[in-house]
């Protein structure tokens, strides 16, 4: 099962991106975690219908994405909702963010990332990780400047949801950073506005989204 997940990403990414894109997020897979010394290049499937399966965030679409979203949220905390093994963290810590945390339902994911972190390469020494295991529906979110990042971790109901729980109690700036959003019409609401999409060849790659109500 795990090798069709793999083929199948394989000939979706070669269609919606091209042949030449696709083999370089292959070949930035093992320079990355080479040079991050991590080991987030897992498919870990899930079996749940609102709770999706695990896949690290392409290392080449997270480095084109996050040092542009820091220009404009260098003090913000980057916040990680279904961090598996904590891949887009230690990117965003890569990219300069100081303060990171990150969620996910699975116990053997977090501990993972935990493990990755005792051997990340960091870049800023003072640079603090949070990992928590705990359910996104139920986690106490912060109210100060945030910056969320979601890889599609779970369906749409589940993510409005989230949504609406961080907005309940958000009085400051917050952005949300949605990769692979295929859920991203939860986000057409009154609430939230469009700031970017990145798009490669035919695929939109990501979106980046801010609570309307707390721009100033």
């Amino acid at each position: 099962m795990k090798l069709f997940l793999y083929i199948y990403y394989f000939f979706r990414s070669v269609f919606l991106r091209g042949f030449v894109n696709t083999l370089k997020l292959i070949k930035a897979e093992g320079v990355y975690e080479k040079q991050f010394e991590i080991e987030t290049a897992i498919i870990k499937k899930s079996n749940s219908k609102q709770f999706y399966h695990y896949q690290g965030a392409s290392y080449k679409v997270l480095l084109k994405i996050l040092p542009e979203v820091f220009k404009q949220t260098q003090s913000f905390t980057f916040f990680d909702i279904g961090c598996g093994k904590g891949r887009a963290l230690f990117v965003a810590e890569h990219c300069g963010y100081k303060n990171l945390i990150g969620i996910d339902l699975d116990t053997e994911l977090v501990e993972g990332a935990k493990n990755n972190l005792k051997r990340f390469n960091k870049k800023n020494n003072n640079s603090e990780f949070k990992f928590f295991v705990a359910n996104a529906l139920q986690f106490e979110y912060l109210n100060k400047p945030i910056v969320y990042f979601l890889f599609n971790p779970f369906n749409n109901v589940v993510l409005q949801k989230v949504l609406e729980k961080i907005v309940s109690v958000s009085s400051s700036e917050t952005l949300f950073v949605y990769m692979n959003p295929k859920h991203k019409l939860v986000f057409n609401t009154n609430k939230f506005e469009l700031i970017k999409e990145f798009k490669t060849r035919w695929y939109l790659e990501a979106v980046v989204y801010r609570i309307k109500s707390k721009i100033k």
